[in-house]
């Protein structure tokens, strides 16, 4: 049994180490991307507004995914975890996450300490990084199968 729970926690990590890097990857290459549209397309912001937006919302939603994988791994595979309980530990961390990502967004489109179009297409970031990783996966286990 120990080894069965080991194997979850290893592919657990796997799983948390391959989006990080596909978000990072994404997210340099969107800052880069942000660099060049700033510089081109000279406004009354800063040129370095937009890519810091892109930058703080790809850290912002790779640490909502870091929060919730180990949510995930805190109560539903943690030993002796009972479903009901697991259940209601989900909501209040589910609830105290989002709380926390809420304000901190609400402080910056509040005071518009960034751009709203570079933060939402940073928060985009880590989304198309689960996708991607998924996708790997996916052609992984499909190539060991046809094995």
């Amino acid at each position: 049994m120990t080894d069965e729970v080991q194997v979850r926690q290893q592919a657990v990590k796997n799983i948390i180490v391959g989006v990080a890097k596909k978000t990072a990857i994404l997210v340099f290459v969107a800052v880069a991307a942000a660099i060049a549209i700033s510089l081109i397309h000279q406004k009354e912001q800063p040129w370095w507004l937009l890519p810091l937006s892109v930058l703080f919302g790809g850290g912002l939603g790779f640490l909502n995914f870091r929060w919730l994988a180990v949510s995930v791994q805190r109560v539903y595979l943690r030993k002796g975890a009972t479903p009901g309980l697991s259940n209601l530990a989900a909501v209040f961390i589910s609830i105290l996450k989002l709380s926390i990502i809420f304000i901190i967004l609400f402080i910056v489109i509040k005071w518009q300490l960034l751009s709203i179009l570079g933060l939402v297409g940073g928060l985009s970031l880590c989304f198309l990084a689960i996708l991607w990783e998924g996708v790997t996966m996916m052609k992984k286990a499909l190539k060991s199968s046809d094995a």
